[in-house]
């Protein structure tokens, strides 16, 4: 039934592969129908976005005119703020050597208050020394009247002699104090000159170095304010030219605006006469080829429902064909289902009787089971009984070496004590004949406890022994009683299980062969159901192929005929849109020549009226650019004049007042000098020195009269 099944299917595929590729050939010629329309209408269609992509690029290339003129302007601005920076740049300037001038006045002027704080103070010091020598003088003169006296007072003479060389003395030291004292004071008066004179020249070279510094700054204000004002009106003057020459570049670039306007105008009003030949084609050509295209359309419409009418009729014959075998593939069905309900039977008997004879084998081996399972729990029961025997073995053993322990432990701390007693005994503090009985006294005492303790252990360690061995013999007989008792168990549990395995195997070969003799008869009950209906089905699939062999001559012949009414009526629906295809072309050809005409004009004109548009940018963006060249060059020039003029101005200013500097304070200096050599102390350290000579003069001559 499948290979007729099969054939069928085939002839039914074959039909129906006609029919869809009737289709694909109609839609084929659709698509051809369509593209001869469509290659027209695609031309036709060309024409506008031919229109609108020249007068497109055309209008783009107008807007996107380049009529943008430089803007000169922020040359001036760039420039102005150059010219500001002159001026910040000499401002700076300025007050850096306005800073040096100034210096110069301030250094001399701190130089000299600090030299005059220094002279007054070192004049004032050396006025303190000559003090200090006055009072000096005047000490050491009433210091030698008293000694004279004394020693006048010591001396034996007569009391004329006495007074007069008293009166002598005392002359003398008046003499030597007055002198000292005339000289000190004198020293005093040069000190003061001295002073006098060095503030003086202070105050000379402070002023002038501080009118120099005046001068310098007042000639510095004249070389930069002339100058900085000028770089503000020339600034004004940059700004301002800046501003007129923005207004010039509107201007220029408010004309080249208008002519791009222009321009582009021109282009839409070429863009709509364009259009006006391109409408026309569009309202004639596309009616035409659409009724064309309808028709054909049409044709190939009314060939494919023929064509598809047909083919379903032999379709329809196959699906009969078809049907007659699905209901003998259900007859034969039922027969294989009735055929396989008896073999089920049989199959099924056959099992139940498989599982009669299983039940006994079932129950042997249950009972096979339980004894095994009452050996294993007698061998347990033995285990628990021959294990409990040797629990309280560890606990003896235990209690045995405890009480060891403590005895040793006992005999061990009784010795101790003997000893402990021995060595108490203060041997060495007492004399020999009081302590020597007492110690071999106890010494023999301890040596008897030692042999008695000797003796005991001795004893304690074999009743020791004796009971492990008791112990041990009792572990052994218990051992071996028990290995008796599982050896007998183990025996008894072997013989067991080996009857009752023999017992077990023998009811299993005894089912087998039953079992086998069942399978042997469902098998040969199973063969001739089976045989039975198979040749029904055999006669049901004969009375089905007797319909299905014509088909193999009828199907073709159909199908060929088909073919050749296809064909035909695909050319005739072709041809006559190709003639309608003709005449549109021509149509269309026309209107393409007058349009190319039209657009190539328009194309050169704005060429032509871009190029002008770009000479007059260039052009007037070059006089703008010239004329604001050669303005800001002769701005640029003054600036610069007047930078460097007064930047030289400045530096010869700062040049003066750094070489005046070391000749302005050199006197200042040379004062510093003279104080730190000692100007006022070198006086006061010669009359220190005269004085010390006059006094010391002085003793000699005091002591010749006082002798």
């Amino acid at each position: 039934m499948n290979d007729l099944r099969a054939t069928v299917a085939k002839h039914k595929a074959t039909v129906q592969g006609f029919g869809s590729g009737v289709t694909p050939r109609l839609t084929t010629a659709k698509g051809e129908v369509e593209a001869l329309a469509q290659g027209v209408l695609t031309l036709v269609a060309t024409l506008r976005p031919t229109v609108d992509g020249t007068v497109g690029k055309l209008l783009t290339q107008a807007s996107a005119a380049n009529v943008k003129v430089l803007d000169p302007s922020p040359r001036f601005q760039a420039l102005a703020a150059q010219v500001q920076g002159h001026q910040q740049a000499l401002t700076a300037s300025g007050t850096k050597a306005r800073a040096s001038v100034e210096s110069l006045g301030k250094e001399a002027a701190a130089k000299g208050q600090g030299l005059e704080a220094q002279a007054k103070a070192s004049a004032e010091s050396s006025q303190g020394q000559l003090t200090a020598l006055q009072q000096q003088v005047a000490q050491r003169c009433d210091a030698d009247k008293q000694a004279f006296d004394a020693k006048l007072k010591a001396r034996k003479g007569s009391k004329a002699d006495t007074e007069a060389r008293r009166a002598q003395g005392h002359a003398l030291i008046d003499q030597t104090k007055a002198q000292l004292t005339q000289d000190l004071q004198g020293v005093g008066t040069t000190l003061a000159a001295a002073l006098a004179a060095v503030l003086v020249r202070l105050a000379t070279s402070r002023d002038a170095a501080t009118g120099r510094s005046t001068q310098l700054t007042g000639t510095l204000d004249g070389a930069i304010n002339d100058p900085v004002r000028a770089l503000t009106t020339l600034h004004q003057e940059i700004v301002s030219a800046g501003k007129t020459t923005q207004q010039a570049h509107q201007q220029q670039q408010a004309a080249l605006e208008a002519q791009q306007k222009a321009l582009v105008a021109q282009v839409k009003a070429a863009a709509l006469a364009a259009a006006g030949i391109v409408d026309p084609v569009d309202a004639q050509v596309a009616p035409s080829l659409t009724a064309g295209k309808t028709q054909a359309s049409g044709t190939l419409e009314t060939l494919g429902k023929t064509v598809a009418g047909q083919v379903a009729t032999v379709t329809a014959q196959l699906a009969a064909v078809e049907k007659l075998i699905d209901q003998v593939q259900a007859r034969i069905e039922a027969a294989i289902t009735q055929v396989s309900t008896t073999i089920d039977g049989l199959v099924q008997g056959t099992l139940t009787a498989v599982e009669t004879l299983k039940a006994p084998l079932k129950q042997t081996l249950d009972a096979a089971f339980t004894t095994l399972d009452t050996l294993v729990a007698s061998v347990s029961a033995l285990k628990q009984q021959v294990m409990a025997m040797f629990d309280l073995l560890p606990q003896k053993l235990e209690q045995l070496q405890a009480l060891f322990q403590q005895l040793v432990g006992s005999l061990e701390a009784l010795l101790e004590r003997a000893v402990g007693l021995l060595d108490a005994i203060p041997a060495a503090d007492l004399p020999k004949p009081l302590v020597n009985p007492a110690v071999q006294g106890i010494s023999q005492v301890v040596q008897q406890i030692t042999t008695q303790l000797g003796t005991l252990s001795s004893q304690v360690g074999t009743q020791l022994q004796t009971v492990q061995k008791t112990i041990v013999s009792q572990v052994e007989t218990v051992q071996t009683q028990a290995q008796t008792q599982i050896d007998t168990a183990t025996t008894q549990v072997v013989t067991q299980m080996g009857t009752l395995t023999q017992s077990v195997l023998q009811a299993i070969q005894q089912a087998t062969a039953q079992v086998g003799q069942v399978i042997a008869t469902g098998v040969t009950q199973i063969g001739a159901a089976r045989d039975q209906g198979v040749q029904q089905i055999k006669a049901m699939q004969q009375q089905v192929a007797a319909q299905v062999a014509p088909l193999d001559t009828q199907v073709p012949e159909r199908l060929k005929a088909l073919d050749t009414q296809v064909g035909a009526g695909v050319a005739a629906a072709v041809q006559a849109m190709k003639t309608t295809r003709a005449t549109a072309e021509g149509q269309v050809t026309a209107a393409k020549g007058q349009l190319d005409s039209h657009l190539g004009a328009t194309n050169t004109s704005v060429a032509a009226a871009l190029k002008s548009l770009e000479t007059a940018r260039a052009s007037a963006e070059t006089t703008l650019a010239g004329q604001v060249d050669k303005a800001l060059a002769a701005f640029k020039q003054r600036a610069e004049a007047l930078k460097s003029g007064a930047q030289a101005q400045v530096d010869a200013v700062t040049s003066n007042a750094t070489a005046s500097k070391p000749q302005l304070l050199s006197p200042l200096d040379a004062i510093g000098a003279q104080l730190q050599a000692g100007v006022f102390a070198k006086p006061v350290g010669a009359a220190n020195g005269r004085v010390t000579a006059a006094l010391q003069a002085l003793g000699p001559k005091l002591d010749a009269l006082a002798t």
